[in-house]
């Protein structure tokens, strides 16, 4: 997190992750349509509309009178041939947001993003916050939360939060989630030093 006094304005750095085709583009997109940013979102897309690098934007909060919390939005491309990307893509983020699969088929293409992510993750003191998106929860052959979580060995503290980004269930609440972990977790850290 960045805090400029001069300007009253905070700068925090939110990142979509996970394997390709999970839903983090689409996710995005509808973050920033339902709280009126579409406008505000770039994305570096291939010849055949697939994320190249990522998509990234800003959604402004108003914080009491004078204060505004600039919230960068990116994604890591899930694409193996951009692989060295998302290592750059990640560099300076307050906070997470892993979107998986709910096919019971990529079960192991979600694992393999989920340990790349953990080696990629800081390790320090304060982990960075992170909430899973259980995406496409509308497919018949879903996984359920429990095998997800034991499969990919999620400790009980990360939030999964079962989604469906192609109808926006649970995008805005997985986002809000987050944001406010990645707050308090900044504000923690600040008030340690």
């Amino acid at each position: 997190m960045i805090v400029d006094y001069g300007t009253r304005t905070i700068g925090l750095k939110i990142v979509f992750f996970g394997p390709a085709m999970s839903g983090k583009t689409t996710s995005i997109k509808w973050l920033f349509k339902s709280l009126d940013c579409a406008d505000r979102l770039t994305s570096i897309e291939n010849t055949v509309g697939r994320t190249m690098f990522c998509d990234f934007g800003s959604i402004p909060f108003t914080l009491g009178d004078s204060w505004t919390i600039n919230t960068h939005v990116w994604s890591a491309t899930g694409q193996d041939f951009y692989r060295s990307t998302r290592e750059v893509v990640l560099v300076g983020s307050d906070g997470i947001i892993f979107v998986a699969d709910s096919q019971k088929s990529l079960l192991d293409e979600n694992l393999a993003s989920w340990n790349e992510l953990m080696d990629l993750m800081p390790k320090d003191e304060h982990p960075l916050p992170v909430v899973v998106c259980l995406n496409k929860q509308d497919l018949p052959d879903a996984i359920d939360e429990d095998r997800f979580r034991r499969h990919l060995k999620i400790p009980p503290s990360i939030p999964i939060i079962r989604s469906v980004a192609m109808n926006g269930i649970n995008v805005v609440e997985a986002f809000e989630r987050l944001f406010h972990a990645a707050m308090k977790s900044n504000a923690m850290m600040s008030s340690a030093r």
